[in-house]
């Protein structure tokens, strides 16, 4: 049956050049040419290209989807083809425009689903590693792996970019999932040599856009699914628990490694390429990370062997790795913009930082996330990726909110354990020796925090190193006005009531030490020993003077 559109369609389509007109006529005759040039047209037609739509359906619904590759449906297959890449590049044009993408996504993929997607899988099928096309293709069949991953996993994107009706499909719908999902596998064993764009050659960035592309998707299809489902869907489709964690932890170091070698931008704009795709792909990063934490979170997770086979250590290095390309400003307006700007690539930083928070509560050893997070560079990373004076912050949302504070705050409640001592005592002393204070004092509200963790730190590093048997707290004074010794049996000295473990001469030096920062370090150090035990220790010295 050849291909047909109705009159309104044809009639509109009379607003395009004369030679336009021709080539549509002959690529509803079957001309395969004909088509291949009104796609390659389509950049030069801008706003008029949604009148081309009716060309490409009628293309699609005018052939059966052959059922294997052979000479006699090679036509059929590339018309399928360009009609596939035209509607693509249609929706690839709308960027990020919002209200009219809406519109033009329904009409060229939300409305013709049905018949899009087994045309879908066929180019998954047969034009994917390990595809079931043979070995020499038949003359005149052209398809690389790029095209066929535009055709595989553009249209779910840009359907889940512009409506709800393609966020709910990825959501709920297990063979769209288990669709994705062997594309997710796919990508990730794919070499940038593999999705060179013919039409775009020396682009470096195209492998790192397309599992930008990749994550951001995983994300929406664990986003309110039933507990289950996409966790033994996507195992599946992995070859197992252990490859999928592998997987996970393998976008996200891929993903940095991509963000890192890409050329420094010269200008910090959305007009630069370079800039652009950066910033796309720091937020795949993010979504990366974000998926692996799904992962772990959902009933039948592996959140256990993600901790075991490094994903404290890959998060950490992520951050290491990218702080300062991310948090570079750009001295210009670019910097408050909602989706490049600084605020948003620090985004990517504060969810690297939510995973260990996450890690460290959720984990069946909460110590040893510590341990492995101050071992890789946490404390040297919350302190590099302070807020800067570029940017416009309110501290004290900053100090209820924000992921790094958070953690930071944290931390102290684990210095009671042996094994987060053993390593934090080295952390600190890599500290001393890099000396970050002037890049971390720029944040007054992380300078003030780290401050009272740091002083519980040294406090409990210094019991840690305590002979056995000697007592753990200071019979000196604790003002810093004032070093005055206690003997060990000296009931006179006032004790702090908050932490137990700061003593003073008089009411004054306690004042005075509560007003020079003991505020803080109390709730530290109260935090680090936990209630119970604050309360243990009031009653063994209310029991011991009395």
């Amino acid at each position: 049956m050849a291909p047909r559109i109705n009159a309104r369609d044809r009639e509109a389509l009379r607003v395009l050049p004369r030679l336009m007109q021709r080539k549509v006529d002959g690529a509803l005759r079957g001309s395969v040419e004909d088509l291949r040039d009104v796609v390659g047209s389509l950049n030069q037609l801008k706003d008029v290209t949604p009148l081309l739509l009716p060309v490409f359906h009628a293309q699609l619904e005018a052939y059966p989807v052959p059922n294997e590759i052979s000479p006699d449906v090679v036509p059929v297959i590339m018309l399928a083809k360009w009609s596939m890449g035209g509607i693509v590049q249609i929706c690839h044009n709308l960027g990020n425009n919002i209200s009219l993408g809406e519109r033009i996504v329904h009409d060229a993929v939300a409305s013709k689903w049905e018949m899009l997607f087994p045309w879908m899988q066929f180019f998954s099928n047969n034009f994917l590693p390990p595809s079931q096309r043979p070995t020499v293709l038949p003359h005149g069949l052209s398809v690389s792996t790029y095209e066929a991953l535009r055709i595989t996993i553009h249209p779910l994107s840009t359907l889940c970019q512009f409506t709800t009706t393609g966020r709910q499909l990825m959501r709920t719908n297990p063979t769209i999932q288990a669709f994705f999902f062997r594309a997710w596998v796919i990508v990730d064993g794919l070499k940038s040599n593999d999705v060179a764009d013919p039409l775009r050659e020396g682009d470096k960035n195209l492998s790192a856009l397309i599992r930008a592309n990749m994550c951001s998707l995983s994300v929406i299809c664990m986003e309110d699914t039933p507990a289950s489902l996409p966790v033994s869907i996507i195992a599946s489709a992995a070859g197992g628990t252990f490859p999928m964690a592998s997987l996970a932890l393998r976008y996200i170091r891929r993903m940095t490694k991509e963000v890192s070698n890409m050329p420094e931008p010269r200008l910090r704009a959305r007009e630069n390429v370079d800039f652009s795709s950066m910033t796309v792909c720091a937020t795949g990063l993010a979504q990366a990370i974000l998926f692996m934490q799904s992962l772990g979170d959902r009933e039948g997770g592996c959140q256990e062997l993600l901790l075991q086979i490094g994903s404290i250590r890959t998060v950490l290095s992520a951050v290491t790795t990218l702080w300062e390309r991310l948090l570079t400003p750009a001295w210009n307006s670019s910097d408050n913009e909602p989706d490049i700007g600084l605020a948003a690539r620090r985004r990517v930083l504060y969810i690297a930082y939510r995973y260990i928070g996450y890690s460290m509560n959720c984990a069946n050893d909460s110590a040893l996330v510590i341990s492995q997070a101050l071992q890789h560079g946490l404390l040297e990373c919350l302190l590099r990726t302070g807020s800067s004076r570029a940017e416009h912050v309110d501290n004290t949302k900053r100090f209820d909110d924000d992921h790094d504070i958070q953690l930071l705050k944290e931390l102290p409640r684990f210095f009671v354990f042996s094994k987060v001592l053993r390593v934090l005592h080295p952390a600190l002393q890599r500290l001393d020796r890099v000396d970050l204070q002037e890049r971390a004092s720029q944040d007054p509200v992380l300078w003030e925090v780290w401050q009272a963790v740091d002083s519980a730190a040294r406090t409990f590093t210094n019991f840690h190193e305590l002979p056995e048997g000697a007592p753990f707290y200071r019979y000196q004074c604790c003002s810093l006005k004032c070093s005055l010794d206690f003997s060990e049996d000296d009931v006179a000295a006032y004790r702090c009531s908050g932490c137990m473990l700061t003593r003073y001469c008089s009411k004054s030096c306690q004042k005075d030490a509560w007003e020079s920062g003991h505020r803080i370090h109390c709730r530290m150090l109260r935090s680090a020993l936990g209630q119970m035990l604050v309360l243990r220790i009031y009653k063994f010295l209310s029991d011991y003077l009395t």
